[in-house]
């Protein structure tokens, strides 16, 4: 299969930057499978190797200039969507691809500015409702993602991927504190921000009265003032926003998802199976995770009481948490490493490479 990939960042490995592992790690995983071209403006700041780590994977590989994305005023196509639209059209007339792989939201305007099946990838809600019915598919990270598209999408044109991980850079082990519960996200996210609330007040309190040197590792960047006032309650420790969250994971002994955090958690979840960490989550925090079994690969918890109970039992229960654990880790290798990642969209590109552009438009 010929895929044209776009990607709003030069690819390359190793890599902690999201916007940059993903359209890498795909390439990674099927270039020896498939035949690419890859679109991506050179950035700055980009060492020479880093900037030829793709050159190696693929056919084609062309890299426009850099601009603005979307015009201020209007939010029409801006100067760097126009050189990406304009190299896209002459690789598709030159090369021919089966299908095109647009990595990002931001480039959902060329879903209804090329002649070939398209796939977007990013949020539903950064994706314009006139851009994403354009597009042949949508891929989105969680099950919240996929409800708000359905407002306009057809179901079946939506696919939850979520992002793989490697398996080496996310080493299991079982080192945490003997008490230490965390929970990772953006705390000036209003959501997240009133999952940390109450797991702050409402639940790590009570665990205390049962283990008094239980803490609670919050990780999140936010608004300075609310991340002290948490700071300043009993047992809370507030780290902030990160680069690498796997230390903070591996230090603590189970990580905690309440409901208020949503489904927009599949990466904390995911890289706390992956290192060994325990997951007690409710099942919204789950959705997007179809592989998972509660009680065998995590514990699925609603109310402050279950929060409570689920936290407990892996605090108390060493065996109980390290076989939760272990079988995390096995799904995790079988079902959201990149290999099977890249699977997912192997099976995806051949589906909406047997689709009209112009039946989608319709």
């Amino acid at each position: 299969m010929r895929v044209l990939m776009l990607s709003r960042t030069t690819p390359y490995l190793p890599t902690h930057e999201r916007a940059r592992l993903a359209p890498a790690s795909l390439l990674e995983q099927l270039a020896a499978r498939h035949a690419f071209a890859l679109i991506a403006p050179a950035g700055r700041g980009e060492t020479p190797a880093q900037r030829a780590w793709a050159a190696t994977r693929v056919t084609r590989l062309a890299q426009p200039p850099t601009g603005p994305w979307r015009q201020a005023l209007t939010g029409a196509p801006g100067e760097g969507l126009v050189a990406m639209r304009a190299t896209a059209l002459r690789i598709i007339r030159e090369w021919a691809p089966d299908v095109v792989h647009l990595e990002g939201a931001v480039l959902a305007p060329l879903t209804a500015m090329l002649s070939v099946p398209t796939v977007l990838v990013g949020r539903a809600t950064a994706m314009p409702p006139r851009w994403r019915r354009a597009a042949t598919a949508c891929v989105v990270p969680s099950e919240d993602d996929r409800q708000v598209l359905a407002d306009g999408v057809p179901f079946d044109r939506i696919d939850v991927i979520p992002p793989g991980l490697d398996e080496t850079r996310y080493e299991f082990r079982r080192t945490g504190e003997s008490a230490r519960m965390i929970f990772a996200g953006n705390l000036a996210w209003p959501a997240h921000l009133d999952a940390a609330r109450r797991l702050a007040r409402r639940v790590l309190p009570r665990v205390r009265r049962a283990i008094p040197r239980a803490e609670l590792l919050l990780v999140g960047g936010g608004a300075l003032a609310e991340r002290r006032a948490l700071a300043d309650l009993p047992g809370v420790r507030v780290a902030g926003a990160v680069t690498d969250l796997r230390p903070s994971l591996w230090s603590a002994t189970v990580t905690v998802i309440p409901a208020e955090a949503g489904s927009g958690v599949d990466a904390a979840v995911l890289e706390s199976m992956a290192l060994g960490t325990p997951v007690v989550a409710a099942r919204r925090a789950l959705a997007g995770l179809a592989h998972l079994l509660p009680g065998h690969h995590t514990l699925e918890a609603e109310t402050d009481s279950d929060l409570v109970e689920s936290i407990l039992l892996t605090l108390r229960e060493p065996v109980v948490a390290a076989t939760l654990a272990a079988n995390a880790r096995t799904v995790v290798e079988r079902q959201y490493s990149w290999a099977a990642t890249a699977r997912c969209y192997e099976s995806l590109w051949a589906r909406t490479a047997d689709m009209a552009p112009a039946a989608v438009a319709a």
